[in-house]
């Protein structure tokens, strides 16, 4: 039987051409340009099948290769449920990190010694968290917070993966960091440790230096496979240029140029842009039907990703029928923008019960108000987390101290966080005084009969006790304006900033963050209770019995998942692409790092299969804010794409006006037309691009 038949009459699977000349491709090096929802695992499970069964290549010789466990364990189970039983042994799958291990493992054998692995292991001293704390504190004299570590472990990593060796060109807001990398560094060597990204870096100097090791890998591993090859860093491709230097080449690497998002992990799409040069003679696949998405988010989607001048031309396309065009939503501000979530989730779950929706955005802080609405609503929700250090973070400890202070005047621990981030003239000196005498009501008590404090300090320091008293009887949000404009917290904050480098629109958002929350809560034990509860959902969500249809996740993380409905949220150019893309852009000649920020707007896109909801709040946090640029571009093109399929004839829909008959084109402007329609006798002259953009008229 030829081989499609079987796998569709055996298997149930159905290629097209394109997946076809892709499947059958058998040696040499082959690049597979995989669009959105154009079924790449397939490709990759069936191609392993054709060598296996039509080709008769050896089970144990076939190295398919990902990038996360989650993917490698997904694409080893489809392969295995489906042909398992007809192609005899395992095929090895793996994440790239893991096979590094294993040769790191073979060198550990040959030398008689074995290296600590310090990834993960949070709770003792060899954690790699902790180690990179212990030589900050030493370095810079200070300790480090979550957001710094976070930033110092992600700069290491990008060091490691884009093979830099002048640290200078790392691009990090840290004091000292090429002295603290290589402090790192000596303490893995001297005492035999190895972390998550000396993976690639040990496996690469091994595979450099010790032709044995490299030699029974290319022997056993004949046809290489890599999903997922936009994210490759330089470190990575270098490794898969070793395992390939037999004369056949055979590798075979899947990837979409328009879907690396990974720039900050040191994955760069050139290494797939220049496969020719770097692979002569390189087979070139093109997968563009799209077995997803609606027509319209295929057609819009793939004219917006043209905008980017770094990737291979690509014209997607899909047999699914045109329904809806993404929607442009406008909201007040970050509380309507919550409301209108909420409307429209209600509004599709009573149309249709088990419709999967997702909720994406930029950055984890956008989780926390959503997942507050959502729970506060009654609805059951997955969270796709990153690392989220809101809760943690001292300007949200300090914020919680000032409420918890202001309820028990007595807390130590909360006074000793902010005395001298008040503007009220209280020294440690002053504290520690207090600490020592038989206050009862209140610490200030106790600082009031410190001996050396002028009349003026005085007055201010007694009226502190009143001002906390009164705040406690505050609503949390009228609290939290208090704490700003009353006590001057953030004075504070602005020249910390100036003195640490930090960003003070960052720490600033983490503040409207706690005030969207507030908005709904009447007293301050409320508030601090809801926080609590906040964090224990997102940080250790309880199991259900039933299915949850809702999904919060980062667009990062929502990559190669699919969902009914998609809500982007928070669309503002502050936040995406961000005021240091679009900056960039203008200085240099290359655009690469707006480009991928369109890529990664592409992903959320892409991520839908009928409904797409563009949401951006006019202001946040007190603050007027200007949609994303993309918003733009994605206008554009709906509006190209009714400007060329509007003509007399056509039945359109209006929001209020209901189904009409477009009976003339009048005038034709600039990305727009007026049109006369005439609905059930009434005739009206819209413009056609306002209508679009308001959403008002479909077709």
């Amino acid at each position: 039987m030829d081989f499609f038949n079987l796998l569709h009459e055996n298997y149930k699977i159905k290629l097209n051409n394109e997946q076809k000349h892709a499947v059958t491709h058998i040696k040499g090096p082959a690049l597979v340009l995989a669009g959105p929802g154009s079924g790449k695992t397939t490709v990759i499970t069936s191609r392993t099948a054709y060598l296996i069964l039509e080709v008769g290549v050896r089970p144990e010789n076939i190295l398919t290769m990902t990038f996360n466990r989650a993917a490698k364990i997904e694409m080893e189970q489809r392969f295995n449920r489906i042909f398992g039983e007809g192609t005899g042994s395992k095929v090895h799958f793996s994440t790239l990190h893991s096979f590094c291990n294993l040769v790191v493992r073979d060198y550990e054998k040959r030398q008689g010694k074995r290296l600590r692995r310090i990834e993960g292991d949070e709770e003792t001293q060899y954690s790699k968290r902790i180690i990179l704390k212990d030589i900050y504190n030493k370095i810079n004299g200070s300790k480090i917070n979550d957001d710094e570590l976070e930033d110092l472990i992600n700069a290491i990593g990008l060091a490691k993966n884009k093979m830099i060796k002048d640290l200078n060109d790392i691009d990090i807001n840290m004091k000292n960091f090429p002295e603290i990398y290589k402090a790192y560094e000596e303490n893995k060597k001297a005492n035999l440790f190895m972390d998550f990204d000396d993976m690639l870096s040990y496996s690469h100097s091994i595979l450099t230096k010790c032709p044995d090791i490299l030699n029974k890998y290319i022997e056993k591993y004949r046809f290489i496979q890599v999903d997922e090859g936009q994210d490759l860093s330089k470190i990575q491709f270098e490794i898969l240029k070793l395992l390939t230097k037999s004369d056949e080449k055979n590798i075979f690497i899947v990837a979409d140029d328009d879907q690396s998002i990974y720039g900050f992990r040191g994955a760069e799409p050139k290494y797939i842009l220049e496969m020719e040069r770097r692979y002569p003679g390189c087979a070139y696949f093109y997968l563009t039907n799209n077995y997803r998405s609606t027509a319209n988010i295929v057609y819009i989607s793939s004219r917006f990703i043209k905008e980017n001048n770094h990737r291979y031309d690509k014209n997607h396309c899909t047999q699914n029928e045109f329904i809806h065009d993404p929607i442009i939503v406008s909201t007040r501000d970050e509380n309507y923008q919550l409301q209108f979530i909420i409307d429209k989730i209600n509004e599709h779950q009573k149309n249709k019960k088990e419709i999967n929706i997702a909720l994406l955005y930029r950055n984890n802080l956008s989780s926390i108000p959503l997942a507050e609405v959502l729970d506060r609503n009654g609805l059951e929700f997955n969270i796709k987390q990153n690392k989220l250090f809101f809760f943690n973070h001292w300007i949200v400890q300090d914020i919680l101290s000032f409420f918890r202070f202001s309820l028990d005047q007595t807390d130590i621990e909360s006074l000793t966080r902010i005395y001298y981030k008040m503007n009220r003239y209280i020294s440690k000196a002053m504290l520690e005084h207090a600490l020592t005498t038989d206050y009862k009501d209140s610490i200030i008590d106790g600082i009031l009969t410190y001996g050396d404090i002028k009349p003026y300090s005085k007055k201010l320091i007694s009226d502190v006790k009143v001002e906390f008293k009164r705040l406690s009887k505050k609503r949390p949000l009228d609290g939290l304006n208090y704490i700003e404009k009353g006590f001057n917290y953030f004075d504070y904050v602005k020249d910390y900033c100036e003195n640490t480098g930090l960003y003070f629109e960052f720490l600033y958002r983490l503040f409207g963050v706690l005030k969207i929350i507030a908005e709904n809560y009447k007293t301050i034990p409320e508030f601090l209770q809801r926080v609590l509860e906040i964090q224990q959902i997102l940080e250790a969500p309880k199991p259900n019995t039933y299915k949850k249809t809702i999904t919060l996740s980062t667009i990062h993380s929502s990559k190669g998942l699919e969902y009914d409905c998609v809500m982007m949220v928070d669309l503002v150019n502050s936040e995406f692409p961000g005021e240091n893309a679009i900056e960039l852009s203008k200085e240099a000649d290359t655009k690469e790092h707006l480009e991928e920020e369109r890529r990664l707007f592409y992903v959320g896109i892409t991520r839908a299969k009928e409904y797409i909801y563009l949401i951006y709040p006019k202001s946040r946090n007190g603050f007027i804010e200007e949609r994303t640029i993309f918003i733009e571009e994605i206008l554009n093109c709906i509006k190209t794409k009714h400007l060329s399929e509007i003509t007399e004839g056509i039945i359109v829909k209006h929001k209020y006006f209901g189904q009409g008959v477009v009976v003339a084109v009048l005038e034709e402007k600039k990305n727009s037309v007026v049109v006369e329609i005439d609905f059930k006798g009434a005739r009206r002259k819209l413009d056609l691009a306002t209508c679009v953009e308001s959403g008002l008229l479909t077709f």
